[in-house]
């Protein structure tokens, strides 16, 4: 073992000895002489997410074999990292100890040579137990840090931490005083350009010579972060400690500075969008212009080695954890891992602190501190938290006094605003603490300090939570008209929303205005999007029937579109020539007609009158000028039920064709749940009338004219049979059914209304009682 002390000698040859060549003695060394284990635990070790931190034990001591051990091959141990050293004799010559490089030791790799000791880890004294040093005497933990904690990615953020569990407070660290009356900004200037989110501090400090401390070193090996160049070591110990991003740059470098004296730096966006320092000097070419040292919180800047003296602009940074995420999410830049670690997870923003740090470990060396700082310094946003106590109690799910909740807050640094209110008050996080956003945060962090074990487990309530709203309950109304329509034998299909212009022209449709057509249709025959359902499902029909089917029933839902490309959900059905196909007991089946076809569809949308449409109303060539009708449920008008007209039958080459069109929307708001009807206790009684009345007065004219008579006893009444009685009078048959919730009803009272009935029909329509 080597040291730095003038006392500290290498194998000194005794009086009665020959001399005996150094190197000779070294291979003598690692030959035959006996060893003692030394283990040495690791100290501050730190990466990604796992941190290790030092502590101070006397647990971890030096193990010294006796004398009467054997001698152990040191190439073995240097394999296994223990290394056995007593006193030996080597070639007649007595040696105390040998020369040992750190791996030998069991301790990281610092070097290619032998482990230099210096007085950074106390005063050398020749003949001292190593183990007796506190850098070599020390415990390792290893620590994992969750992801919101970037404040605890350092060794101060850990220990303010502990503080706030055990009411400690943290040891500030003192302003350097500068070695020299020069201010910095004699030699540096600072530029910023743009709205900047960064926080920069700059120093300047003149370095002698460089070596790496040994306690420095050891803790940058053990953390997998030690550099062969001494400012980096620095830098990199000092963010360690502090949590605080620095990088350095030498001003006697012509891409830092033109004239090695002076040097003026420019903070601005780059292509990218990130902030990044440019240097105003000359570049590698030899021309003068900007030169990027490094992006903030993204790059750090790679030092070459330079001579002693050397000048260097010292950078302290930070910069929002959240934007410099967002910033950097997605875009393909290179990146330096262990810098963008801690900036997206928050990195210590205050850097006057990781100033401070880094300048009272460099007074280890030689070196001349200008006085003054260069900063800009962006006021970080505080975060107003309006809470109250119940709530913190309430979200742990145990009553905590406001007292031990306020002394919590305090120990965590948090700042505490007071209102009139004494239950109400303002929480604001420091401000590396970054994780803490809202109340639920706050109260996270009283229940980490309170203790888990400290809250009575309280027994779940379990409430049930409507999970019913509109949307879900429209798409089970669909799927149950859907399901419907395959228990009544329809079969869905689905169709492009596109279609032909100009057959649909031909149909009698209104196809896109010329504003609103299709750009760039897919195929000129889908030229524009369909108004209707229909001749989609008429063109399946004719090419099935092609195929070999005769009876068919097809459905579809899907959206339409009106000229202005205003989109609407239909519902289709389509039938075709028989009800029942030919079969036992009908060898002739049953054919399909208007009634059957809309019995049909009301098993599956529900009860809805029909009315005839007017010719002059009817737009569309599908629909038979005869048998058709709209569809009403209540005053909507839910869409259109028709025969298709025979001219458009033959045309796809189909024979007798039913179909109906529904607007989805209305029928949906018309089909809610059906209320409860009060039931009669007493009988219910059936009278049937036959009416001679003019062809063309249609069904719905009177039943409209009995309804307005608001008979009492009247409980419902239908159209049993219509056939012609002359060439200008039907006979229509109609059924009425009465019932009374008071009594039974007698033959006077039905007589008396069917009298009324008669009376208004024939003053309304001339009609009169066929006998």
């Amino acid at each position: 073992m080597a040291t730095n002390s003038q006392d500290s000698k290498k194998n000194t040859e005794s009086k009665n000895h020959k001399n005996v060549d150094s190197k000779e003695n070294i291979e003598s060394n690692h030959k035959d002489s006996n060893h003692t284990n030394v283990d040495v635990s690791h100290s501050l070790n730190m990466t990604n997410n796992s941190l290790n931190m030092t502590t101070n034990s006397q647990d971890s001591k030096k193990s010294t074999e006796s004398k009467n051990h054997k001698n152990v091959d040191s190439k073995e141990n240097i394999e296994s990292n223990h290394t056995t050293i007593t006193k030996s004799q080597i070639r007649g010559i007595d040696s105390y100890g040998m020369l040992c490089s750190s791996t030998e030791l069991g301790l990281p790799k610092l070097n290619d040579g032998i482990l230099v000791l210096d007085s950074s880890i106390g005063e050398l004294t020749l003949g001292k137990e190593l183990s007796e040093y506190p850098v070599f005497n020390q415990n390792c933990l290893e620590l994992g840090i969750t992801p919101n904690r970037g404040d605890c990615l350092s060794v101060l953020g850990v220990a303010r931490d502990i503080a706030s569990m055990f009411n400690l407070i943290v040891k500030n660290i003192s302003n350097i005083e500068p070695s020299v009356a020069l201010g910095v900004g004699r030699f540096l200037s600072i530029i910023p350009r743009g709205d900047l989110h960064a926080s920069l501090l700059y120093r300047l400090v003149e370095i002698k010579e460089g070596f790496t401390p040994l306690y420095i070193a050891l803790t940058l090996g053990i953390t997998q972060n030690y550099k062969d160049d001494v400012v980096a070591n620095f830098l990199n110990y000092t963010t360690f400690m502090t949590g605080v991003l620095f990088n350095a740059y030498p001003i006697n470098s012509k891409i830092v500075s033109p004239n090695a004296k002076e040097a003026k730096l420019i903070i601005q966006n780059d292509e990218h969008g990130l902030e990044s320092i440019y240097a105003d000097s000359v570049n590698e070419s030899g021309q003068g212009g900007l030169n990027k040292l490094n992006e903030i919180g993204v790059n750090s800047y790679d030092l070459k080695k330079y001579d002693y003296p050397l000048t260097l602009i010292l950078e302290a940074s930070f910069i929002n954890a959240e934007y410099i995420a967002n910033k950097l999410c997605g875009l393909n830049v290179p990146k330096n891992a262990d810098v963008v670690h801690k900036s997206t997870r928050g990195s210590n923003p205050d850097l006057e602190l990781g100033m401070n740090f880094l300048c009272k470990n460099l007074n280890a060396l030689k070196i001349m501190l200008y006085s003054g700082v260069q900063e800009i310094i962006r006021d970080i946003e505080i975060h107003n938290i309006h809470m109250t106590f119940a709530y913190i109690s309430e979200c742990i799910g145990n009553h905590i006094p406001k007292e031990e909740i306020a002394l919590i807050l305090k120990r965590l640094n948090f700042r505490i605003q007071a209102t009139c209110d004494e239950n109400f008050f303002i929480a604001n996080p420091p401000t590396y603490r970054n994780d803490i956003k809202n109340r639920q945060d706050v109260a996270e962090e009283i229940l980490r300090f309170y203790g888990i074990d400290k809250v009575t487990p309280i027994n779940h309530k379990v409430e049930q939570i409507p999970q019913l709203n509109a949307v879900l309950s429209r798409h089970q109304r669909l799927k149950d008209l859907r399901y419907k329509a395959v228990g009544n034998g329809f079969v869905e299909c689905v169709h492009y929303v596109f279609d032909n212009s100009s057959v649909l022209k031909e149909l009698g449709y209104e196809v896109l205005q010329d504003s609103k057509k299709l750009v760039n249709p897919i195929t000129s025959e889908l030229d524009t999007l369909r108004p209707s359902l229909l001749p989609h499902i008429l063109e399946s029909m004719q090419r099935n029937k092609r195929y070999g089917f005769e009876s068919m029933r097809l459905f579809e839902i899907g959206y339409i579109y009106d000229s202005e490309r205003n989109a609407k959900l239909s519902l289709a059905f389509v039938m075709n020539d028989f009800l029942k196909p030919p079969s036992f007991p009908n060898p002739k089946g049953i054919r399909l007609d208007f009634y059957n076809f809309a019995s049909v569809v009301a098993e599956i949308i529900g009860n809805f009158e029909c009315v005839n449409i007017a010719p002059s109303f009817i737009k569309s060539r599908l629909i038979h000028p005869y048998q058709n009708g709209k569809m009403l449920n209540g005053e909507n008008i839910l869409g259109v039920i028709s025969k298709l007209h025979p001219e458009i039958a033959k045309k796809y080459d189909l024979d007798s064709v039913f179909f109906c069109e529904i607007d989805v929307d209305l029928l949906l708001q018309s089909s809610g749940v059906n209320a409860l009807n009060e039931v009669s206790k007493f009988q219910a009684n059936r009278r049937d009338l036959t009416l001679l009345i003019d062809k063309n007065i249609s069904f719905n004219s009177v039943k409209s004219e009995i309804e307005n008579l608001h008979l009492k006893i009247l409980k419902s009444f239908f159209p049993l049979d219509v056939f012609n009685e002359n060439d200008s009078q039907n006979a229509l048959s109609i059924r009425f059914i009465m019932q009374s919730f008071e009594s039974t009803l007698t033959e006077s009272s039905m007589q008396d209304a069917l009298q009324k009935i008669l009376d208004v029909l024939e003053s309304k329509f001339h009609a009169r009682l066929k006998v």
